[in-house]
């Protein structure tokens, strides 16, 4: 299993990657690329006299320990082939100098921005990518580099399908690669075959096997972090592997998403294929199957692993996924193990909340926040085909003449808003195996049209329990989703009746009958056990016991105090979850005040004087107040929508 402090070993493998370099060995080149200031005709070793184009790049092999600097600000068209491997002590680094500003490689209509071909330990860090010009130079010829574009990969210009960054493995296994802190965008083919417009990646890992030749090359420790990956024609992050069907040993390892944000991508945002031990968290996923241009796909979850084993994904803000199918915040797709989408924010996808498909084991979703999923309408208003739906699950494993029930199907503990012009499904296919329904709290306007819901019982084996529906008299539910079942209010700080894009308000008052009303979730010490192991802490931080039942939902506190206002030590703050001001009355007191404003990771953010507080340069989020009067200093929590 991929554990979560694996996230720092990462970055603490950089660290000590820069430290030996920074020791020196005697073979490593440190190389400068300057379009405006450089020559070809330079060394290349000093910022006086730096390399000028990409072709001179690509007429060199690096060696590890190598650097490639490229000058801040300055603008390259081509594709840099990147030769070259380096070693897990001595990576070669592509990086940047001379300012804050990134230097620009315009692919001009290759195939990649950077290609990497069978080549290793290798770390691009601060540009600004992108690919979009025609795959014909001026005179019509088709852009191609010397060397590339055989049988190893048919398409070799840009004429069909463009990357900002692409990693193919053909001959051996790869690993250790490092995308840090780029801008990708603007990722378009110029296709001859209509059928390929949309065919447009960020960045894409591609292995290429031979099983009859013995070979059976995959990629391993790779990351991407504080990456921006906008308007591709398809998908942001795709990882791809090619000739290993069949071959459930054999896959892509140790891949590492973080603080990334990927938004208007034609098609999802992270794909990965046939990898294992996969962790994705902190990451923005926003308006997925983009239909902003008209090459794109026009479809897509925010993210779906495929055929994988051991996945997190934690933390993430999945929201405003389009399309006319799948299109939920987040899916499970077919042939998965162990695959877990917790403590995530999924809000205003089209397709849905929680879908799994089939020939999974061990998957499924638990302490996430939902709000207004599923808005879409079947086109043909066939019950059960395309409609959004709230939770979907399905024995679809690719093809529609075999199908493939699940093994342990989990769906507990999550928080469901839905506003009343919103009219999503529940609806479970049969012969999908086992499947836990648990503790999830499904609040719904008083409202609309009725929300159907159907759960198949033929082949299915079905633990449903302590679910939270209200407004139930909105809901045509299904008698087995009214196993010990709760309709009261739940009192969700929320005030809206269309709901609010704001997590904290999705918390509960301290009166909610969900509190302590849960199925227990026990019996194994095995955190990878998600159907018998409850993770420990719910969406919020708190903890969530092994020995007593917890909350219906995803807040596992006690609850908090009423949403209008907060009263601590005769200090009174109000409204406590604000758009703006907040107001401070003092029992008895009419003297001077002083407020500092902290994060919630301990920032200071700011002093503010007098009996009104002003949120009003702040982003959405939770704050910590510490009113200072008198001698005492009292600290307050406050919410800004």
């Amino acid at each position: 299993m991929f554990p979560l402090q694996s996230a720092f070993s990462f970055k603490k493998s950089t660290l000590y990657v820069c430290f030996i370099l920074c020791l020196g060995f005697s073979h490593a080149q440190v190389y400068y690329v300057s379009n405006t200031l450089g020559n070809d005709q330079n060394d290349g070793l000093s910022t006086e006299f730096p390399f000028q184009s990409i072709e001179k790049l690509n007429s060199m092999v690096f060696s590890a320990g190598d650097s490639i600097y490229f000058k801040s600000g300055d603008y390259w068209e081509g594709m840099f082939w990147l030769k070259g491997s380096g070693t897990a002590m001595q990576p070669i680094v592509v990086d940047v100098y001379g300012g804050s500003d990134r230097p620009i490689i315009n692919g001009y209509g290759y195939q990649s921005c950077i290609l990497i071909y069978n080549d290793e330990h290798i770390q691009l860090n601060g540009l600004e990518l992108f690919n979009s010009f025609s795959h014909l130079d001026p005179s019509g010829v088709v852009k191609r580099l010397t060397g590339f574009g055989g049988a190893a990969n048919s398409w070799g210009s840009g004429k069909n399908v463009r990357f900002g960054v692409k990693v193919v493995a053909t001959t051996q296994d790869l690993e250790g690669f490092s995308f840090d802190d780029l801008y990708i965008h603007h990722i378009y083919p110029t296709p001859e075959v209509v059928e390929n417009i949309h065919l447009g990646y960020g960045i894409k890992l591609e292995t290429q096997s031979d099983t009859t030749a013995g070979l059976r090359n995959t990629i391993s420790d790779a990351s991407i972090t504080h990456t921006t990956i906008t308007e591709t024609g398809h998908y942001g992050f795709w990882i791809k592997s090619v000739g290993l069907n069949g071959i459930d040993s054999v896959k892509n390892n140790q891949i590492l998403v973080e603080n990334c944000v990927f938004e208007f991508t034609g098609g999802s945002g992270f794909v990965p294929n046939k990898s294992q031990n996969v962790l994705v968290q902190n990451n923005i996923f926003n308006h997925t199957g983009s239909d902003i241009d008209s090459r794109m796909w026009k479809r897509g979850s925010c993210m779906w692993p495929f055929d994988c084993k051991n996945v997190i994904a934690q933390h993430n803000k999945f929201m405003n996924a389009h399309g006319p199918m799948d299109s939920y915040g987040s899916h499970i797709d077919y042939g998965n193990e162990n695959v877990v989408f917790q403590y995530n924010y999924s809000y205003n996808n089209e397709g849905g909340f929680a879908e799994v498909l089939g020939d999974n084991i061990n998957c499924g979703y638990r302490y996430n926040i939902s709000v207004n999923d599923g808005y879409r309408e079947d086109p043909n208003g066939v019950p059960w085909n395309k409609k959004g739906k709230i939770f979907w699950v399905s024995n679809y494993c690719g093809s529609n003449t075999v199908r493939c029930p699940s093994v342990g199907t989990f769906i507990y503990n999550n928080t469901v808003f839905v506003n009343d012009t919103l009219n999503p499904e529940i609806y479970f296919w049969p012969d999908v195996g086992d499947v836990h329904v648990y503790n999830n709290l499904l609040f719904v306007g008083q409202n609309g049209e009725i929300i159907a819901t159907l759960i198949e019982n033929e082949l299915n084996e079905l633990f449903i329990s302590h679910n939270l529906f209200y407004d139930s008299t909105r809901i045509d539910l299904d008698s087995d989703l009214a196993n010990n079942a709760l309709y009261a209010d739940p009192l969700l700080f929320n005030t809206s009746s269309l709901g609010e894009n704001n997590d904290e308000v999705y918390q509960i008052q301290n009166s909610s009958p969900a509190i302590g009303s849960g199925f227990l979730i026990h019996g194994s010490s095995d955190t990878a056990d998600y159907l018998q192991h409850n993770g420990g802490l719910d969406y919020f931080g708190n903890n969530v016991s092994l020995s007593i039942p917890s909350n219906v939902g995803a807040s596992n506190s006690s609850g908090l105090a009423h949403a209008l206002h907060t009263v601590e030590d005769d200090v009174t703050l109000y409204p406590s979850i604000t758009q703006n001001y907040v107001n401070i009355s003092i029992n008895e007191y009419s003297g001077p005040i002083q407020t500092a404003i902290y994060g919630l990771n301990g920032e200071h953010l700011g002093i503010q004087k007098g009996q009104k507080l002003s949120l009003d340069r702040y982003n959405a989020g939770t704050y910590f107040c510490v009113v200072h009067y008198l001698d005492k200093y009292i600290t307050m929590k406050i919410v800004k929508l």
